[in-house]
């Protein structure tokens, strides 16, 4: 699978009660993965990420401490044993509710399988 990361997106929690709010937009290529990270947040939190494209993607909330350390084109999130907090397999929208551990910083990967390209949004919100 080719790998394209257009760039990667950071959220900063400030503190542990500190909101997010954040949206993206982007392209996401044909057989293409793109990596959101979003740093640890100090106390536990509940987090919404909304997802939407034109084309099925799939799409993982995965904890980064669990992620290999491997060329993300090789990596394959359904193989993970742990660390997987919430996905959506096939879908033009998704919402998926996430509780994010304390100091635990975590990943939105997504998926086009497809051989047409995927304009995504991308929207994450905490609680």
């Amino acid at each position: 699978m080719k790998l394209r990361i257009i760039p990667v997106l950071v959220f900063t929690l400030l503190a542990g009660c500190s909101k997010i709010h954040e949206q993206r937009s982007f392209t996401l290529e044909p057989q293409a993965t793109n990596t959101l990270s979003v740093t640890a947040p100090v106390s536990e939190q509940v987090v919404t990420v909304a997802v939407t494209s034109d084309q099925d993607i799939s799409v993982y909330v995965l904890l980064e401490k669990n992620v290999p350390k491997v060329d993300k084109s090789d990596f394959e999130p359904e193989k993970m044993k742990e660390g997987v907090l919430a996905k959506e397999v096939l879908t033009k929208s998704a919402t998926l509710e996430v509780k994010i551990p304390a100091k635990e910083a975590f990943e939105i990967f997504l998926v086009n399988r497809n051989n047409k390209a995927a304009n995504v949004t991308v929207k994450v919100d905490s609680h």
